[in-house]
């Protein structure tokens, strides 16, 4: 059996984590150089157009550059994704979210294409979005097309995607745990020892690579502070309920732009976000691009109270339009910023009243931008995580899970607000909720649960031919008529007909015998689809599929078994095994014990 197909029938099996981790390691080094080549694209844009050193300074920048440039890159982009067509324009978190969704996470490499191009130029022309979206549809494409290139499982196909998504914040941020978490709990939206180990050595792999080309450091220079005292407690838990609220304004409002322009045509929507982040420029601008460099200064302590509040009342309505009217860019970036700049504010005023109870108001930034952000992903563990990697220091997490968990509850409980996500979703009409059922039934390959001991036979066949089909001990056969398969029959049923119709003909030559007459023996050609047998009808499920397909296969088709095959020549499809609901069910049921 050739390697390939090895690889394909043991990642579909139910103990298919060594070649996992291997996969999972490949595909990290590949998301990981793509995500680095998009951070390289877009440097080399800032630096062409600011001639700085790399780094964002737009906000030093003259006003008709802080208005035309994000004008004009508004309609830029626009026109490209007009022109690419409906079908190559989704782009972003969402669209992985909804290949992963309804169609088993196969991610087209043109789409990544044109968000490396658009993404890179939306960025580069100061929009108020983040690079973190486009890295991870950039990312998630990377592992997708290695498993569809080796026509892998589906089941590994989706774990793959994981393992791109992992990568991508890992080479973005330099925070490896985080982007572990982030891949399982927003995009995967599962967790499962068979996915944990493969995306830790993606997620691994891509911040080696991302270290030797950017260096050690994490995305935020942050300093070494500690909460002064226990009377902020009560300061924190009024961060968390604001933030809570800005979250869910947040989430309302872009849900509310992003209906009411639906029908827009593609550059009308970027190049009146592109105006408006031109317009909002002239007087916050620190809003435009991914903002990294203000929020640093933040948690420096360096921007006094009205920056802090203009930087952040323009980078919410600026993010707000662009997400809205879905400018080609991420949205985590943008969340980090608004966070860091709630949170610098109110420490800055509880600083003004009680200076002797409060710490420094970067300690609030670091604690509202990961609040923030888990607020609007609805994702705390991968928030918790990148505030912990980021910061690199313990003890900013008692107050940061506090702050955290009730500006989740303050959006999911009190606002009924789904994540920004989701919210998005749904404005197209799709619904991302998975059950636990259909969770668990994708991350199995049919191939890991189908009998193997399946024969193949044509409807007619000769008594000879039966007894060599026996003697293979199959446990199902695969009756075909027409060179196609028709039903499916226990094995056993045929045995029981053959040794009786042996033992009958045995009796009639014994009795010819004592007759002393002539004994012709009345064994002849059996037709499978006649004798006396369970026999059920049979649908086909590509060798690819999960167990999800092979039930929605039985549902559509009515039928209650289905053979897995894979085509290996144009005209010749290769039968591989045969799977039944009662299968199906039995393993969820013990799997559910």
């Amino acid at each position: 059996m050739p390697l390939i197909e090895t690889i394909r029938l043991k990642l579909g099996s139910l103990n298919a984590l060594p070649i996992l981790a291997v996969m999972g390691l490949v595909s990290g080094l590949l998301a990981g150089g793509v995500v680095i080549l998009f951070r390289l694209f877009i440097e080399s844009g800032v630096i062409l157009w600011h001639r700085g050193d790399g780094n964002e300074k737009l906000e030093f920048a003259p006003w008709w550059i802080r208005l035309l440039l994000p004008l004009i890159g508004g309609f830029l982009v626009g026109y490209v994704l007009h022109k690419v067509g409906k079908e190559r324009r989704q782009v972003g978190v969402g669209h992985v979210l909804e290949r992963m969704t309804f169609h088993q996470g196969y991610l087209s490499w043109r789409n990544a294409v044109v968000q490396f191009l658009v993404g890179g130029l939306t960025i580069a022309t100061g929009q108020s979005v983040g690079r973190e979206g486009p890295s991870i549809h950039l990312g998630s494409t990377a592992g997708s097309w290695l498993g569809q290139q080796m026509n892998l499982p589906n089941n590994s196909i989706r774990i793959l995607v994981g393992c791109g998504t992992a990568a991508a914040i890992s080479a973005s941020f330099n925070t490896p745990l985080a982007g572990v978490i982030f891949a399982m709990e927003v995009v995967m939206m599962e967790y499962a020892v068979t996915s944990f180990i493969p995306l830790i050595l993606a997620s691994v792999s891509a911040a080696i690579l991302s270290r030797i080309v950017f260096g050690n450091d994490v995305a935020f220079i942050v300093p070494s502070l500690d909460l002064v005292s226990l009377w902020e407690i009560p300061y924190f838990i009024f961060l968390g309920l604001i933030i809570g609220c800005v979250a869910s304004v947040f989430i309302i409002a872009t849900r509310i732009v992003a209906s009411r322009t639906i029908s827009w045509p593609s550059w009308l929507k970027c190049g009146t976000a592109g105006t408006c982040v031109g317009i909002l420029a002239l007087g916050a601008p620190q809003i435009m691009g991914i903002g990294y460099d203000t929020v640093n200064s933040a948690l420096h302590s360096d921007l006094s109270i009205q920056i802090l509040a203009i930087a952040f009342i323009g980078k919410l309505l600026a993010t707000i339009i662009c997400s809205g009217l879905s400018l080609p860019g991420g949205v985590i970036g943008p969340a980090m910023f608004i966070g860091a700049m709630i949170g610098g504010l109110l420490g800055s005023l509880g600083g003004l009243i009680l200076p002797e109870y409060a710490s420094e108001y970067a300690f609030y930034s670091m604690i509202g931008m990961s609040s923030m952000m888990s607020a609007i992903l609805q994702a705390p563990l991968a928030a918790l995580m990148a505030l912990l990697e980021l910061t690199n220091n313990p003890n900013i997490l008692l107050p940061g899970m506090l702050v955290l968990v009730i500006s989740n509850l303050v959006v999911s409980q009190l606002f009924k607000q789904p994540s920004i996500f989701q919210s998005q979703m749904k404005v197209k009409g799709l619904d991302l909720k998975v059950s636990p059922l259909s969770q668990f039934l994708r991350s199995v390959g049919v191939a890991g649960l189908m009998e193997r001991k399946v024969a193949v036979s044509n409807r007619i066949i000769s008594y000879q031919e039966a007894e060599s089909l026996l003697d293979t001990t199959p446990r199902w056969i695969l009756i075909k008529e027409d060179n196609a398969p028709k039903s499916l029959m226990a094995a056993n049923d045929l045995a029981r007909y053959f040794i009786a119709q042996k033992e009958a003909d045995e009796q009639a030559r014994q009795k010819a015998e004592e007759q002393e007459e002539e004994f012709k023996s009345e064994l002849g050609d059996i037709d499978l689809l006649s004798i006396p047998a369970d026999r059920q009808d049979i649908a086909s499920v590509y060798l690819q599929g999960n167990l999800e397909q092979a039930l929605d296969t039985m549902e559509r088709e009515q039928v209650d078994a289905v053979y897995i095959f894979r085509t290996t020549t144009p005209t010749t499809d290769k039968i591989y095994g045969v799977l039944t609901r009662e299968v199906i069910e039995s393993h969820y049921s013990y799997k559910s014990s």
